[in-house]
């Protein structure tokens, strides 16, 4: 999990310019250069590369940009591109193996939004596959993935298969080469209220994208949803990449009633509300101020609003996020279970994972 130091929380004075770059590519509009006239390239490309969104300012920058500047950066874009070009061909395999064996399932994250919202597959940096299953539908997915050439990965130092019983996560890795790819398999949506998750799955529709005829995504809104409980339990409300995700959905959103009404469902209005001010203080992004207030006044079931103000805090976060694995954990057995495999651990392990 991705750590930010201060300087490198979007908030920053230095990040300022990448911020205004950014927030206008996001809105349609074409970058201001010419407002940037001093610009520090070095400290430019520094909060690029912590903010993952390197690639991207690659295919923003001007003519009249430093050779050096835009030799970095092109070093980054076609990393970036060779990178998700691999992980959309496996994906291309991927998708149409789990529908014949009957997996329910959904893409998200960077594969959904790479294949449906970004315009080059090189702008959003992806460091894996992620998919949402349905739990009970593990044992098909473990079958196909084995049958496609994946190898279940399972390294957490809590011992073997801690993560599908205890985390309801599960990951597959596969070597293209010298280029391991890993695939991410969640089983759950911590982060969202217990008795509304099944309701989700109602959500999931197909759509033409990437090469692949019927690519299982989430409808906007509660993708929407399903971002903002990531960035802000996961990532502590930090990094630009996850905000330009977020104001590229908000720029689409159709009907924002849905948004609303699927937030106070899933219990996500508060990580919701937080990240519409965030879009439009720090990237410009127009949205409905009552919309805004609406979802900061609306009720949020009050164990995840603490968990919640636990998880994006980073001095806090550690401790928050094993909160929420206690949280989403469907019996007290598995609680218990989850507590005492942590406490076995090793105490030189414990202390490496607190590091992490």
């Amino acid at each position: 999990m991705k750590r930010y130091a201060s300087s490198g929380c979007f908030r920053s004075e230095t990040v300022l310019p990448l911020r205004q770059l950014l927030g206008a590519w996001c809105r349609g509009d074409v970058a201001l250069w010419q407002a940037q006239a001093n610009i520090n390239w070095d400290t430019l490309i520094e909060q690029a590369r912590r903010h993952e969104v390197a690639g991207l300012l690659y295919t923003l920058l001007p003519e009249e940009a430093p050779t050096d500047v835009r030799e970095a950066l092109r070093r980054d874009y076609r990393t970036q591109l060779a990178g998700n070009t691999l992980y959309m061909q496996h994906l291309a395999k991927i998708v149409p193996a789990l529908q014949g064996a009957g997996v329910r399932f959904a893409v998200v994250k960077g594969a959904a939004l790479i294949a449906t919202t970004y315009t080059d597959w090189a702008q959003r940096s992806m460091e894996d596959i992620d998919l949402l299953v349905h739990p009970e539908d593990t044992p098909q997915l473990r079958s196909v993935m084995n049958h496609l050439g994946w190898q279940e990965e399972d390294n957490d130092i809590a011992g073997a298969h801690f993560g599908e019983r205890y985390r309801a996560e599960t990951s597959f890795v596969c070597r293209e080469g010298e280029v391991l790819l890993r695939v991410e398999g969640h089983l759950d949506l911590p982060g969202f209220y217990p008795p509304a998750r099944p309701a989700v799955w109602q959500q999931v529709t197909t759509v033409s994208a990437a090469g692949i005829g019927k690519l299982p995504v989430l409808h906007l809104s509660t993708h929407l949803s399903y971002l903002c409980t990531h960035l802000y339990y996961h990532h502590c409300g930090q990094g630009l990449k996850w905000l330009v995700d977020i104001a590229l959905l908000v720029s689409r959103v159709p009907c924002w009633h849905d948004v609303v009404v699927d937030a106070y469902q899933y219990g996500t209005t508060r990580p919701l509300h937080l990240a519409l001010h965030d879009v439009a203080k720090y990237l410009g992004i127009p949205v409905p101020q009552h919309i805004v207030e609406t979802l900061r006044f609306l009720p949020m079931p009050i164990s995840l609003r603490l968990l919640l103000e636990l998880c994006k805090r980073p001095a806090l976060h550690y401790w928050g996020i094993r909160l929420l694995d206690l949280y989403r954990a469907p019996s007290w057995s598995i609680r218990f279970g989850y507590l005492w495999r942590k406490v076995a651990a090793p105490r030189w392990k414990r202390r490496t994972l607190q590091q992490e």
